[in-house]
């Protein structure tokens, strides 16, 4: 007997949902955070001068860019002599993914980095926490994701891959989005976007991942400009929508833009602004795909696969405009020499890319190659 599994965790949300962090103020609480988006939301005094005040809580760490191995070296020693029940991560993607690999190093204290690198097999968890997120963002996915990317010695992502790490509960406070800035809208939304397609055309999305996907990417088309504009209804819509894709992701896998966006850490490029960058090449690459045509007709456009392919794509193209996103590595000043060197090892990590080899269809090295090179010079 065949059959899938729909893994997500638990949300609460609405404006002011971040209220439910007070049922936990009996409780011991490892909180992570970012500083910075705190003291910007005016949250270090809401929560640690109010909701948690008297409580038994301590900070394990704060979290201002992408997580790496030393960074957590210290807050992996303080959360196991602290010893909490509850980790509450409240921030953007980076925070999140510290919260679950702290989570993971103290749930299993025998683990190393290497044990815990590999792909869905760490063991069970004995129970000794539970992980509450509060994403301040609209893009990552990360509160519904089975997946924290932390950096390795030599500064390259590293993923933990296990559904061990799925937050229990997510709280989606509407409100924390009212001030965020425009690159971050932009760059995370697109981010979601490339989520929602390319988990839902995945070889691995099921029934479930592919109508949820549909369902992100025309929210995100429709309220993703809007929100840019400063919508707080299109904002609130965009928030869902990437925690759909999110889940999308969780339950399938993401694709080729994911899969060849290595120039982002060589050249130190946000993750969101290079996948989103990427996404419509690749759709084009890929053609006509059965999630894109439901995505188009959903938007009202009609013809043929393929019309409506030019069609959706296009689509695509006015919500980057809309959103200031930028076409080509060349206009993020990536050095063209710098870059076409690597093009060769980027082919060869492609080539072995599970989010690749999952995709709806099977790149040569020289597609591959080509690729590479209308993601810096254009169409």
């Amino acid at each position: 007997m065949q059959y899938t599994m729909f893994h997500t965790t638990q949300y609460v949300m609405g404006r002011g949902s971040i209220e439910k962090i007070r049922e936990y103020k009996d409780k011991k609480i490892a909180l992570v955070i970012d500083e910075m988006i705190m003291s910007a939301l005016g949250l270090e005094e809401k929560i640690c001068r109010d909701m948690l005040k008297d409580s038994h809580y301590q900070v394990i760490c704060s979290v201002p860019k992408e997580p790496d191995r030393q960074m957590l070296a210290g807050p992996i020693k303080k959360i196991r002599e602290f010893k909490p029940e509850y980790i509450i991560a409240i921030g953007g993607g980076s925070v999140m993914d510290a919260a679950k690999a702290l989570w993971l190093f103290y749930e299993l204290p025998d683990y190393d980095w290497e044990k815990a690198s590999k792909a869905y097999e760490v063991r069970p968890f004995p129970g000794k926490a539970e992980l509450i997120v509060v994403p301040t963002t609209s893009g990552t996915g990360s509160e519904t994701t089975g997946c924290a990317v932390v950096k390795d010695e030599q500064k390259r992502k590293s993923m933990i891959l296990t559904n061990e790490i799925i937050p229990k509960l997510a709280i989606m406070d509407f409100a924390l989005l009212d001030s965020l800035p425009l690159k971050n809208i932009a760059y995370s939304g697109a981010d979601a976007l490339a989520h929602a397609l390319e988990a839902g055309a995945s070889l691995l999305a099921g029934t479930m991942v592919r109508m949820q996907c549909v369902q992100a990417a025309v929210a995100l088309i429709k309220n993703l400009p809007k929100s840019y504009a400063g919508d707080k209804k299109a904002r609130e819509a965009v928030h869902i929508a990437a925690t759909m894709a999110g889940a999308g992701i969780n339950n399938s896998i993401t694709g080729m833009a994911h899969g060849m966006d290595q120039a982002g850490g060589d050249f130190g490029k946000p993750h969101g602004l290079m996948t989103g960058l990427l996404l419509p090449y690749t759709m084009r690459y890929l053609g006509p795909q059965p999630i894109y045509e439901e995505v188009a007709e959903q938007l009202g456009y009609t013809g043929t696969a393929e019309e409506k392919h030019e069609q959706l794509l296009a689509g695509i193209r006015d919500v980057y405009n809309s959103i200031q996103m930028p076409k080509t590595l060349e206009d993020i000043g990536i050095p063209r020499e710098e870059y076409f060197i690597r093009i060769p090892g980027y082919i060869k990590k492609a080539a072995a890319d599970a989010n690749i080899l999952f995709a709806p269809k099977d790149p040569t090295k020289e597609e591959l190659e080509t690729l590479y090179k209308e993601f810096y010079n254009g169409i």
